[in-house]
């Protein structure tokens, strides 16, 4: 569903417009002397909106599961007499929009909690290691550069300066992009744990944005992915907004850029993953 999509995309964009005041407020000289508070920021960051981006992700998953198989699975969020009309009242208050409505008439409960619990302390290391891969790195390497240019220029040189801005804007980058995937993570790997653990579930489909990269669009024209071990992995990137939507019949439609992806990927009838990005960006 596209909703589901912009909304967890809107969510990304929250957690970079918070982390982006954070750094316009900081100079190239000051990072490495603030990056102790910089991760405190980042971090809750990213707590607040990974935690918006689970429970979207479990209204989604219960209201695409009813819409499929005239049943509600139960679990963190379950209302008891719960409708099609109640689940997409929950699904339009997590996504901050009216996007649908249905019957009021009480549907059957599956009781299996197939939902996660939130991994606090894995999650804790995982915005750890990727803020010292994608910031503290970063700094180091740009003060070790520095070191190195000290005495050969004024503090006031222009070149001085464009280097520090150019520095400061691809810190912003690949931290913006690694921070959207944690938070969009928490969404995903939500819906592909209770997949694994439901019964009722069958596999799921990946959704791209309007222009996929080379590798979502490979991995879209795959069309629907059945549930097992080896699939549970979703395989997301920095900047990557492509969501797994939830299969619970074999009567799914898959949306027509899989379809697209899918023709372009028998067309270009086999090699290996560069010839395929060739191929993608020239089709």
């Amino acid at each position: 569903m596209a909703a589901y999509q912009l909304a967890q995309e809107a969510l990304a964009g929250e957690f970079a417009a918070r982390w982006a005041e954070v750094l316009a407020a900081v100079e190239a000289r000051q990072v490495a002397a603030s990056l102790t508070e910089l991760e405190a920021e980042w971090s809750a960051a990213i707590r607040e909106s990974a935690a918006a981006s689970h429970a979207l992700s479990a209204a989604f998953y219960r209201l695409v599961r009813a819409l499929e198989t005239g049943r509600v699975i139960g679990g963190p969020g379950y209302r008891p007499n719960s409708s099609l009309g109640s689940l997409w009242a929950d699904f339009n208050q997590a996504t901050g929009k009216r996007t649908g409505s249905g019957p009021r008439e009480v549907l059957p409960v599956d009781t299996r909690n197939p939902f996660p619990a939130a991994d606090l302390a894995r999650e804790a290391r995982r915005v750890e290691e990727t803020f010292r891969q994608e910031v503290t790195a970063r700094v180091e390497k740009h003060e070790r550069e520095r070191a190195g240019r000290q005495g050969s220029a004024a503090l006031d040189d222009p070149e001085l300066i464009a280097w520090e801005r150019e520095f400061l804007d691809s810190l912003k980058t690949g931290s913006t992009g690694a921070g959207g995937m944690l938070v969009q993570d928490a969404g995903r790997t939500m819906i592909h744990t209770a997949l694994q653990d439901d019964p009722g579930a069958i596999g799921y489909y990946r959704k791209t944005d309007s222009s996929p990269c080379y590798f979502c669009a490979l991995m879209a024209a795959r069309g629907a992915v059945y549930k097992s071990k080896r699939t549970a992995a979703f395989g997301a990137h920095p900047h990557c907004h492509c969501q797994a939507v939830p299969i619970f019949s074999r009567r799914y439609r898959l949306p027509a850029e899989n379809e697209m992806f899918a023709r372009m990927w028998r067309e270009f009838g086999g090699g290996s993953l560069a010839d395929w990005r060739t191929h993608y960006t020239k089709t």
